[in-house]
């Protein structure tokens, strides 16, 4: 008798990182909160800007944690990504 003949015997359950999902979209959110769209002129502080980096590193974390080196990955790059989509983005729009 092997071990798969057990009645008892379950296979392993697939995990989400939904940690990982939750945190890059709050890294999203975060980053579209970024710009002054009540146009006061007052400027963010500097280390506002590392908040979506900290949360893409924090759901890369997670990732790992549950086993999904591609998604931790993907999470790291996603707070640096976003930051630089929104330099170029208000780079696009306002001009330099």
């Amino acid at each position: 008798m092997t071990y798969a003949d057990h009645a008892d015997h379950q296979e392993p359950r697939a995990t989400r990182p939904v940690a990982t999902w939750v945190l890059m979209l709050l890294a999203f959110a975060v980053v579209f909160l970024l710009p002054d769209w009540a146009g006061s002129g007052t400027p963010r502080p500097i280390w506002v800007f590392t908040i979506p980096i900290l949360l893409g590193l924090t759901g890369a974390a997670f990732a790992l944690r549950t086993r999904h080196p591609w998604w931790a990955a993907t999470s790291a790059l996603w707070g640096f990504v976003l930051i630089q989509v929104l330099v170029v983005t208000i780079t696009l729009i306002s001009g330099p």
